[in-house]
C-alpha cells in the first residue's frame, strides 16, 4: 500500500509528466507506480525546466516603499500581478528555485570571499594607562604595527588604502603612488577651472539681445513651452517650407514667428476646421508666418495648422484659446434647419459621454440617430448581446437628454475604427433620411466624431467626384480635436445607385461570412480576444473616373456621369454642388462628467482602451476598498456576504485591493509609487491632481453569476456587480472632483461574470477564462 508521501510523489510526477511529454506519457504513468521511475521522471523534470523556464524564477525589483505597505493590500497588481499570469505549480517551482539560488549564493560568498580578522590585544585592562602610552610610542613603528591574521581557509590576497587627501605637503606625497597625485591634481584643475567660470559668469554685465540669441541657440531650454517628441526643425516635414530661403534664420525661425499684423485667410483648416493665420500662436488654426505668407488660396487648401500637425506626426498637442461657450452657439443652427443628427455615444462611456443639454440645440421634429460608437472594444457576453446594448444605449439617451422616444428613428452600434456598422448606418440613412437635408454629426468630446467622418468620406454617403477633394479631420486621443465645423457633400441615393450599391453589398457578404467563420474558430481554439473584436470592411461602389483600377465600361462607375475635377479643393458654387445636401463634423461640447480634460497625454493614451476589454472580476468583501489605478475608487459599505466585481476598463490600468480603513493612506502613499500609473507620480503633477470625491449607490442582487449593475466611474470605466438574489448592497464610489459617478441598470454587460475562469489560489481574482461568447 502507498504511503503519503508516494501519493503525493506520484501526483506531482503525472503532472510534471503531462506537462513534459504530453497525454500519452501520462497515461503510461497511470498504470506504473514504480517509486524508482517516478524520482527520475521527477529530476528530470527539474533538470529540463531549470533552463528553459528560468525567466519564470527571476524575481522582479519592486519599489521599497510599496513592499512595505504588502501586510496592508489585499491584492495590488503591481505585486501580485504573476499569480495572475503564472499559474500554481510555476510559482511553487519559482519559489523553489529562488531559495536554492539564494542558498547557493551564501554558500558561495561563505567559500569564496575572504573573511580577516585581527586578534584581540590581551592587554585590555582598562586601568593600566601604560598600555595607552606604550601604543603612543609604538604607533609609527612598522615592525609593532599588528597585521591581520587569516581565518583558515581563506583567501591571503593582499590589500591597501588609498590615501585621497589634497591638503598633503610637498613631503607627503612623496610616499603616494603616482597615479594618486595624478587623480587628486586632475580633480583640483578641474575645481579650480569650474571657480573661475563661476566668477567670470557672475561678473559678467548684463546681455543683450543679440548675446540672448547666441545662448538661447546653444541652449535647449527654451524647448520646454513646447512638447519634447516635437524636433526642433518640424517645419522641413512641411511641403510648403523652403529651407533654402532660411539657412541664417535663428531657432526662432524654426518653430516659426507670428505676424500679428496680418489678416486671418477665409482657407479653413483641413484637420479641425479653424481659419488658417498666423496672428497669434495661442489662437485655433495658426500657422508659422514663415508658412502662412505669400500663399494662395489653392496652396492654402492643402495645408493643416500647427496643432494639427503636432498631433498627427508627433502624436502631441499644443492648447488654444477656445471658450466652451462657443461649441453649443455653433450647434444652434440646427434648430433652425431641416437636417438630421447623428447623435454619437461612447458605448465605453456613457452616460457620462452623453451631452444633458443637447435637446436645446434641436427642435421637436429633428430625427435623431443614436449611433454607439466603439462596439469593437465591447467583448460579446451572450447571443443577446446586441439586443440588450441598444435597449441600454435608447433608455440611457431617453432619460438623459429628453429626446422624444418618436424621434429616434434608429440606434445603430458601430465601430469607426473597425468600419464594423458603418455599411449598415449608411443603409439606414439612405432609406430613413433619403435626400431630405444635411446631417450634423454631435456629440461630446472624444466619442468619434471625426473618425466616423472620416469613415464616411471614404465611402457611398460621399458624393464622388468630392471623396479626393476634401482632407480627412485629425483624429487624436486627445479631446476637442475639431474646432469648426468640417463638411462633404452627400451623394444623392437614387434607385439605380441605390441598387447598384445593394448588388456589391450581397458579392462581399459571402467573404464577409468566411470570414467571420474563421475568426470564430480561431477564437475557439486560441482563445484570444483579438479573434473576438467586431470588424468590417467599408467599400466603395462608385469610383472617379480617374481611378486607377477603373474601366470604361465599368457599370460601377459614376465618372462618366459628371465630369471629375483634378484640383485639390471644390467650389461650392459650381452647379454640382450648388444644391448638395451636406453632413457636417461638429466640435465636441464638453461634459462635466467627463475626467478626460484633467488628464496629460501620457494618462490619457493610458486610460483610454486601444483594444477589446478583457473583463478583470474580484471577489470584494464587506469594508473592503477596490481601487482602478488612481482616478476610481469603490467601497463596499454594507452587505450580507461577498460580492463579485468585474472590471471593465483599459488593461494598463492597474488594480488594488485594501480594506477601508486603511484606503485613504494607502492612496496618499501609492500616488508617490509607479502604482497607480495615473496620475502620473511626479511632484509637480501631483500638485494639480484633484482630490477624489464619494456618491453613494445602493442594489439588490439578483444571482452571484449575473451583473445587477454598474457603477460608472467617469471616463476610467465601469465596475459591474453581482450579488446574491435578494441581498441589500450598499456602496460608495470615487472619482477626481467626485466626476461622472453613475449607477446603471441594468449592467451592460451583465453575463460577463459567468465567463470568468477559475479563483486563483491565495488572491481575491479570476483567471481570465472565456471572456467573450461567440457561437
Amino acid at each position: 500500500m502507498l504511503s503519503v508521501n508516494n501519493i503525493k510523489l506520484i501526483t506531482f510526477a503525472k503532472h510534471s509528466a503531462w506537462k513534459m511529454y504530453g497525454g500519452n506519457t501520462y497515461r503510461h504513468l497511470r498504470a506504473c507506480r514504480d517509486r524508482c521511475k517516478l524520482v527520475k521522471l521527477v529530476q528530470t523534470f527539474n533538470y529540463s525546466t531549470k533552463c528553459d523556464r528560468k525567466k519564470d524564477f527571476v524575481k522582479p525589483s519592486l519599489d521599497p516603499r510599496v513592499e512595505a505597505l504588502r501586510e496592508k493590500l489585499i491584492y495590488c497588481d503591481y505585486l501580485d500581478c504573476r499569480k495572475v499570469k503564472i499559474n500554481y505549480m510555476k510559482r511553487f517551482l519559482s519559489k523553489k528555485r529562488i531559495e536554492y539560488a539564494e542558498k547557493k549564493a551564501q554558500s558561495d560568498r561563505l567559500t569564496n570571499v575572504p573573511i580577516y580578522s585581527v586578534l584581540l590585544d590581551t592587554r585590555n585592562d582598562e586601568n593600566d594607562e601604560s598600555h595607552f602610552r606604550q601604543e603612543q610610542e609604538d604607533i609609527n613603528t612598522e615592525e609593532d604595527i599588528a597585521k591581520p591574521v587569516h581565518m583558515p581557509y581563506a583567501s591571503t590576497d593582499p590589500y591597501s588604502n588609498v590615501l585621497t587627501d589634497t591638503s598633503l605637503s610637498e613631503s607627503n606625497k612623496g610616499n603616494l603612488d603616482e597615479n594618486t597625485i595624478s587623480l587628486n591634481d586632475k580633480y583640483k584643475a578641474l575645481y579650480e577651472r569650474y571657480l573661475a567660470e563661476k566668477d567670470g559668469v557672475l561678473g559678467k554685465e548684463e546681455l543683450t539681445l543679440l548675446d540672448y540669441l547666441e545662448e538661447t541657440d546653444r541652449d535647449v531650454s527654451y524647448k520646454r513651452d513646447l512638447p519634447s517628441s516635437v524636433p526642433s526643425n518640424w517645419m522641413v516635414d512641411v511641403e510648403q517650407y523652403d529651407d533654402a530661403s532660411y539657412q541664417d534664420s535663428t531657432w526662432l525661425n524654426n518653430y516659426g514667428t507670428p505676424d500679428p499684423n496680418s489678416s486671418l485667410s477665409t482657407v479653413p483648416c483641413g484637420g479641425c476646421g479653424a481659419l488658417l493665420h498666423c496672428k497669434d500662436q495661442a489662437l485655433p488654426g495658426y500657422l508659422p508666418s514663415e508658412l502662412f505668407r505669400k500663399r494662395s488660396k489653392k496652396e492654402l487648401r492643402v495645408m493643416i495648422c500647427q496643432r494639427c500637425h503636432f498631433m498627427q506626426y508627433y502624436n502631441t498637442t499644443l492648447e488654444v484659446k477656445v471658450s466652451a461657450d462657443e461649441y453649443p452657439a455653433l450647434l444652434k443652427v440646427i434648430r433652425k434647419k431641416i437636417c438630421a443628427v447623428i447623435l454619437m455615444v461612447d458605448l465605453t462611456d456613457f452616460p457620462c459621454s452623453i451631452w444633458p443639454e443637447i435637446n436645446s440645440v434641436l427642435n421637436s421634429l429633428t430625427p435623431v440617430f443614436v449611433v454607439g460608437n466603439k462596439i469593437d472594444l465591447l467583448p460579446p457576453d451572450s447571443k443577446h448581446f446586441f439586443t440588450h446594448v441598444k435597449d441600454c444605449l435608447s433608455k440611457t439617451v431617453i432619460d438623459s437628454t429628453g429626446i422624444k422616444k418618436e424621434n429616434i428613428r434608429h440606434v445603430a452600434l458601430t465601430s469607426a475604427k473597425t468600419g464594423y456598422g458603418i455599411e449598415e448606418l449608411i443603409n439606414k440613412l439612405h432609406n430613413i433620411w433619403k435626400y431630405k437635408g444635411d446631417v450634423y454629426v454631435i456629440g461630446c468630446t472624444n466619442v468619434g466624431k471625426s473618425s466616423l467622418f472620416n469613415a464616411l468620406l471614404q465611402s457611398d454617403y460621399c458624393k464622388v467626384q468630392a471623396v479626393d477633394l476634401i482632407q480627412r479631420a485629425t483624429i487624436s486621443p486627445w479631446p476637442g480635436t475639431t474646432l469648426n465645423l468640417l463638411k462633404f457633400p452627400i451623394l444623392n441615393p437614387l434607385k439605380w445607385r441605390l441598387y447598384l450599391r445593394t448588388l456589391r453589398l450581397q458579392k462581399e457578404q459571402r467573404y464577409k461570412c468566411a470570414e467571420e467563420k474563421f475568426r470564430i474558430n480561431q477564437f475557439k481554439a486560441t482563445r484570444n480576444l483579438e479573434y473576438a473584436t467586431l470588424q468590417s470592411h467599408i467599400g466603395r461602389t462608385f469610383q472617379s473616373k480617374s481611378g486607377p483600377e477603373v474601366g470604361k465600361d465599368d457599370p460601377f462607375v459614376e465618372g462618366r456621369y459628371k465630369k471629375h475635377t483634378q484640383q485639390f479643393g471644390f467650389d461650392e458654387t459650381k452647379e454640382e454642388y450648388k444644391y448638395s445636401r451636406w453632413c457636417y463634423d461638429t466640435p465636441g461640447t464638453i461634459q462635466p462628467d467627463q475626467v478626460l480634460d484633467l488628464l496629460t497625454m501620457q494618462e490619457l493614451l493610458s486610460v483610454l482602451p486601444k483594444k477589446i476589454i478583457s473583463p478583470r472580476t474580484f471577489v470584494l468583501h464587506v469594508n473592503q476598498t477596490i481601487f482602478l489605478g488612481g482616478i476610481g475608487r469603490l467601497d463596499y459599505v454594507e452587505g450580507d456576504s461577498f460580492i463579485r466585481c468585474t472590471i471593465f476598463s483599459s488593461s494598463e490600468l492597474p488594480v488594488t485591493l485594501t480594506r477601508t480603513e486603511d484606503a485613504d493612506s494607502i492612496y496618499n502613499e501609492l500616488l508617490k509609487t509607479e502604482v497607480f500609473v495615473v496620475p502620473e507620480n511626479s511632484p509637480d503633477r501631483l500638485k494639480h491632481w484633484p482630490a477624489l470625491g464619494s456618491k453613494e449607490m445602493e442594489v439588490t442582487g439578483i444571482g452571484n453569476n449575473e451583473s445587477i449593475a454598474d457603477v460608472i466611474l467617469s471616463s476610467a470605466g465601469w465596475i459591474a456587480i453581482a450579488a446574491e438574489e435578494a441581498e441589500r448592497v450598499l456602496l460608495r464610489a470615487w472619482s477626481p472632483q467626485g466626476r461622472g459617478l453613475h449607477l446603471r441598470t441594468p449592467a451592460l454587460l451583465r453575463k460577463s461574470v459567468a465567463l470568468r475562469g477559475n479563483r486563483i489560489s491565495d488572491a481575491p481574482t479570476y483567471k481570465s477564462g472565456r471572456q467573450a461568447y461567440r457561437k
